[in-house]
């Protein structure tokens, strides 16, 4: 996302967010954090694919790292862990969602396997929306 509309958003509303769905989180969804020197330096979260995927479908709802800690392994190794973990869910397939344009994340995913898979998605939560590109990856043998 752009500063701009980082810069837009309501830090409380956002704060609250992130309360309830860490203590309350989804049925089937699971968050893991990163750290390094016993602080907090990224998170992913994951769980089921919405219905209208195909069943064994699960999906990767969030990974972010913070950008001091880019390019240091340390992205691959919670993305790496959420990958197995959703394998050990019982998924045989997971997708994710990237913001169209985002080609470091593109690259990222790109590296670790993930391919764009021609699903399209508008972003109506965002004004104005963002496109967004699935990228999925089947679970052969993690």
């Amino acid at each position: 996302m752009t500063d701009e509309r980082l810069d837009g958003m309501s830090v409380e509303r956002a704060a609250s967010n992130w309360r309830r769905n860490i203590s309350d989180p989804a049925q089937g969804t699971e968050h893991l954090v990163i750290t390094h020197d016993g602080l907090p330096v990224g998170f992913t979260i994951f769980g089921p694919a919405p219905d209208d995927c195909a069943s064994g479908t699960g999906q990767l709802y969030a990974l972010n790292l913070h950008p001091d800690w880019w390019a240091q392994g340390l992205g691959s190794t919670l993305f790496s862990a959420a990958e197995q973990r959703l394998a050990a869910l019982g998924y045989s397939r997971a997708v994710l969602w990237v913001a169209k344009g985002n080609e470091r994340a593109i690259s990222f995913y790109n590296k670790h396997g993930w391919v764009d898979d021609g699903g399209i998605l508008e972003d109506a939560r965002f004004d104005p929306p963002i496109t967004e590109l699935r990228h999925s990856r089947i679970f052969a043998c993690l």
